[in-house]
């Protein structure tokens, strides 16, 4: 999905906010936002969002020596979700649809988003979210497809998240025969989940965990490694979690090497910005399940 300009402005005050919790001195926050500046011009409006944040980020971990500089959020964001775990597990197990209801639970966790323009607390969606319908729901789509599908890529966003994407995981390893493959980023960005982190979950006792090789918050076919991308091309579905993974894939051109030739992905996500939300006509705030072709 291609950039609007109002993407350029929260990239720009994203760096700010992380300048402001990296407790920075105001030169050093200044020559940050210096140097942003100074790229921003250099991208056209056929770019995506995540690759501009790859080098965006890029920009302030050489400035600050900081490879994650956001690994404190990450790590909280983790404990945080997994406070509410087992009540999530319990509200399934009471569940006459247990997996619709992973799916809202999956969801619901992506509201953990630094990058997002909207800040949502977890708690406060899952008080409404079983009783709030997706705006854009394709679920009795997936849910024909799950009988026909026997390899699924989940695509995996940020750290939090990640822990209620394992209880999806989960139900969808109990009820459906499969092969599951969860992809993380190949390096820290934002407060997005990597290999470290998802090794460190209970995910790896559902699916195999991939590192994309992506240095982009969103999976990005041309920095995906070799090994992701054929997983990727051979699977039968594929789960699309997050605004950033929305962004790398909706509505792109692939070129001839990696055309997939009517892929079928459910995107899956809580809108977060205007931007989003005038490109799939829907509100902030509204949750998304929506089927795509890639």
């Amino acid at each position: 999905m291609n950039i609007k300009s109002d993407c350029l402005v929260c990239l720009y005050n994203q760096a700010l906010k992380t300048s402001k919790l990296l407790e920075l001195d105001e030169e050093t926050t200044s020559k940050i936002l210096f140097e942003i500046a100074k790229i921003l011009p250099n991208y056209s409006l056929d770019n995506t969002a995540p690759e501009i944040a790859k080098d965006t980020y890029h920009i302030i971990e050489i400035l600050t020596n900081n490879n994650d500089p956001l690994k404190t959020i990450k790590e909280k964001s983790i404990q945080e979700a997994k406070k509410v775990e087992k009540i999530l597990y319990q509200k399934i197990n009471n569940s006459n649809d247990k997996l619709l209801t992973a799916l809202k639970i999956a969801v619901a966790g992506n509201v953990i988003d630094f990058g997002a323009k909207e800040q949502i607390e977890l708690n406060t969606i899952l008080n409404k979210i079983f009783d709030t319908d997706f705006a854009i729901d394709d679920y009795s789509i997936f849910k024909k497809r799950l009988n026909q599908s026997k390899k699924i890529v989940i695509l995996g966003d940020n750290c939090g998240e990640n822990i209620l994407d394992t209880i999806l995981a989960s139900i969808l390893k109990q009820f459906y025969d499969i092969e599951l493959f969860y992809f993380v980023r190949g390096k820290p960005i934002i407060n997005d989940v990597t290999y470290k982190e998802a090794l460190n979950s209970d995910m790896t006792k559902f699916a195999t965990i991939i590192d994309s090789g992506v240095p982009t918050p969103g999976y990005s076919l041309k920095y995906a490694s070799k090994e992701s991308l054929k997983i990727f091309q051979e699977a039968d579905m594929i789960i699309s979690k997050g605004m950033g993974n929305f962004e790398s894939l909706y509505n792109i051109y692939l070129d001839k090497n990696n055309r997939l030739k009517g892929k079928e992905i459910f995107y899956l996500f809580v809108v977060k910005c205007n931007v989003i939300a005038d490109a799939i006509k829907k509100s902030v705030g509204d949750i998304i399940f929506k089927r795509g072709i890639l």
